[in-house]
């Protein structure tokens, strides 16, 4: 019973949202009958009538055929081409006629009522936050007014460019580009100035403002209410095919074409053309240049994405992230070599706007408000996904067997029972370690396993290979993660084979002659009885990112009841806890016989975490270390 009486609720609520649409048609019907009774246009008639079928045959499709989507269109296309029709013939000798005052006021009043539905919609959580490039009744409604710019016999190409411009700057603001929201108060103020001081155009101001507020509020609410993240609402056009990207940077580009030939043609209109023309063309070579830059980056991250569209289709449901893998494919590196890039080219076309003010037409500004949002967006994307995304990452595992080994004890004898025992529990750490490279797509340098010992001369080549490792395209790996598991002495320095052994000082003076001051990161795993006594030298270290992840082993209170936990249990329990697995027994539980023990050189602050899945480092390392 209850359930059925707030489904009746949500259902009275929800019918609100067709109050705003019912003022409008109310409105747009005065308006008409307005403009007949006083110009005797027998047209207006004609279009009263058609309005009047087509409003018939909607609600019929939508309540009678079941034809919901297909009425709903119809209605909103009829609607934009009225509105339009009412904004491109008014006229001074009615402004204010009682009825054209009253639908001056319905148009507000629409206008507010679609405001407050909007936000009430997302108070009560109605409305579900879902990534898309436009609003099918946005689309509609300007189609149809763009038709009423023909009718009217306006100047109908430059009404068409402005409304595509107006799109393309909702569609910046959709995708959460608060520097295309900026570019969006700047296409009001031109645009107004433009068609008002410019044109002098008479227009109907309360019809273009419903028109503008109908359709721009709610993206703009939507920068807060909505919890899409900039790259989540990206993923709508990351999932077209790899065509249909390509083809939208090559649109882009030719847009930028013609946008720049049609102000330099402008410009030769101007009255010291002599003076300006020469330095214009000066700066179109500059302005070319960095539009090259532009689609030859848009074009190489179409690349990227289509290569991480690959990867995310081929792995399992329960691995596929989007972020994770375009991480690991280098894009965050991309991103920082290309946000700069992409910046110089929007403030060159901004300079472009400046150059062609002079001599500006409404198409002149139309070409370029359409290009302004579109490179705004790409900017902002660009920028989060240097911010955002995590860095590429390489690991390399160390695994030798645990025999409780001590300095100067010599060789020991062990039984049949314990070999095995122990190659058990190195094979069962080794594969978790495969996991852990594998689930956050860390690129694998090795699993080096040895039951036999591991030399001085070995280690040394092994670990300055690893640390001199990089990426396909060049530049050194972001992270680099070192794991080790087995024999240490009391001091944490690593047990190696004829009672020698590598100590920290040995293996941060390696790092630090491959890093040389490169900025990237190195990442401590250490799985052992008493590597948590490196803390303290690693401490010391100075203007190194280091980072160590070890762990504390201690007896059971309870001799009797309780196991004793073996080297390896925190390896277990830590890639467990990486990959969000739910613990037996929580990190800060007292009883716990493995501790982790996590020290920074750096703050943490500074520390960029390869598997960032959420802004800022310190929480996305507290996400994934213990």
């Amino acid at each position: 019973m209850m359930s059925m009486k707030d489904l009746h609720k949500n259902f009275s609520v929800s019918q609100l949202g067709y109050v705003s649409d019912i003022v409008l048609v109310v409105a747009l019907g005065l308006g008409l009958y307005t403009q007949w009774l006083y110009t005797e246009n027998i047209t207006i008639l004609y279009i009263a009538i058609i309005g009047l079928l087509i409003f018939a045959i909607s609600c019929a499709l939508q309540y009678y055929f079941s034809y919901s989507g297909v009425g709903k269109a119809l209605l909103h296309l009829w609607m934009g081409c009225i509105l339009g029709i009412l904004i491109f013939t008014d006229q001074k000798e009615i402004e204010y006629v009682t009825t054209q005052e009253v639908m001056d006021i319905l148009l507000v009043t629409s206008m507010g009522m679609g405001w407050f539905w909007s936000l009430l919609s997302r108070f009560l959580r109605l409305v579900k936050s879902e990534p898309k490039i436009f609003s099918s009744d946005v689309i509609l409604e300007s189609l149809g007014l763009a038709a009423a710019t023909i009718v009217t016999g306006k100047d109908w190409l430059s009404f068409c460019i402005l409304l595509i411009a107006f799109e393309f700057n909702l569609i910046a603001i959709r995708f959460k580009s608060y520097l295309g929201l900026l570019c969006f108060c700047a296409f009001l103020a031109v645009s107004s100035f433009t068609i008002v001081h410019d044109m002098k155009i008479v227009v109907n101001i309360y019809g273009i403002a419903c028109f503008l507020g109908r359709h721009s509020f709610d993206p703009v609410i939507d920068l807060y209410f909505s919890g899409l993240s900039i790259l989540d609402r990206w993923q709508v056009i990351f999932s077209q095919s790899q065509l249909t990207r390509h083809l939208i940077v090559i649109l882009l580009f030719l847009l930028n074409l013609v946008s720049g030939a049609f102000i330099g043609h402008s410009l030769t209109g101007h009255k010291e053309w002599f003076v300006v023309v020469p330095l214009f063309v000066i700066f179109a070579i500059i302005w070319i240049c960095f539009h090259a830059i532009f689609f030859i980056t848009c074009w190489k991250f179409m690349s990227k994405i289509t290569k991480c569209n690959l990867t995310f289709s081929s792995l399992s449901d329960e691995r596929k992230n989007m972020n994770r893998i375009m991480s690991s494919d280098g894009v965050r590196h991309f991103s920082l070599i290309s946000q700069r890039l992409i910046c110089f080219t929007f403030l060159t076309t901004v300079v472009l706007l400046g150059l062609g003010w002079e001599t500006r037409t409404l198409t002149s500004i139309s070409l370029i408000m359409t290009i302004l949002p579109l490179e705004a967006m790409t900017l902002s994307l660009f920028w989060e996904m240097g911010d955002f995304l995590g860095g590429t990452a390489t690991g390399y595992a160390i695994i030798a067997p645990v025999t409780g080994q001590r300095a100067l004890s010599g060789a020991t004898i062990l039984s049949n029972g314990a070999v095995q025992d122990i190659g058990s529990r190195a094979t069962i750490t080794l594969n978790k370690m495969n996991q852990f490279f594998t689930y956050h797509m860390i690129d694998n340098y090795g699993c080096d396993f040895s039951m036999s010992g591991l030399t001085t001369e070995y280690m040394e080549s092994k670990i300055k290979a690893f640390f001199d490792r990089r990426t396909s395209e060049g530049p050194r790996f972001d992270t680099y993660i070192l794991y080790f598991s087995g024999d240490v002495y009391n001091s944490g320095d690593w047990a190696l084979a004829d009672n020698k052994s590598l100590t920290a000082e040995t293996l941060i003076d390696w790092w630090s002659q491959k890093n040389n001051q490169s900025g990237t990161r190195l990442i401590l795993i250490l799985d052992t009885l008493h590597s948590y006594n490196w803390a303290k030298l690693i401490r010391r270290i100075p203007e190194q990112y280091v980072a160590l992840q070890s762990c504390t082993y201690s007896k059971p209170k309870d001799l009797e009841l309780g196991e004793t936990a073996l080297v390896g249990s925190f390896t277990q329990d830590f890639v467990h806890y990486s990959q969000g697995v739910e613990l037996s027994m929580n990190w800060s539980n007292k009883d716990r016989q493995v501790k982790p023990v996590i020290l920074s050189v750096q703050t943490l602050d500074g520390l960029y975490v390869l598997f960032a899945d959420k802004r800022g480092h310190r929480e996305s390392l507290e996400q994934q270390f213990p």
